[in-house]
């Protein structure tokens, strides 16, 4: 392998690794920013459910504290929301590195191949290559739709 290709081969196992990391952590977030919005939502139905139970009984200083937190769980339901659609943005970006980590490795290993005059072998190589470019197309694509503002 020559220097170029040596080097392209480490930059892009280095961007396969973080693509991985960020899939997986991202994955993590979005997982339990999931669960923190199921659990804040059904704390913010009970709280309501009690605050008008509280009404009922003459006890508004109670109602109105139940309220206060009915409206706090909401607030943390969001905000879960948010962290889990940010998160899953995240794991879309890191699957589109990775995939685009892969694209240039085969095309590296390819062109290295060719250069050895293995143009058959190279050949594998080259589908690899699209399929994985396909793959972090569609990724970045995800990505892009995104973060691209609605009208």
């Amino acid at each position: 392998m020559g220097f170029f290709t040596t080097l392209g081969s480490k930059i892009s196992h280095a961007a396969h690794h973080l693509g991985q990391k960020a899939k997986s952590v991202a994955k993590k977030v979005g997982k339990t920013a999931d669960v923190v919005g199921k659990v804040a939502k059904g704390v913010a139905s009970v709280s309501g459910v009690l605050a008008s139970g509280a009404a009922l009984v003459g006890a508004e200083p109670v109602a109105a504290g139940l309220l206060g937190v009915a409206g706090a769980a909401k607030a943390v339901q969001g905000i879960a929301a948010g962290v889990s659609k940010g998160a899953k943005f995240v794991e879309g970006v890191g699957t589109a590195v990775d995939k685009g980590a892969s694209v240039v490795d085969h095309s590296a290993h390819a062109i290295d191949k060719i250069r050895r005059g293995k143009t058959m072998q190279a050949i594998g190589d080259i589908t690899k290559a699209v399929d994985a470019g396909e793959a972090a197309a569609k990724a970045g694509s995800g990505a892009r739709k995104q973060i691209e503002r609605k009208k």
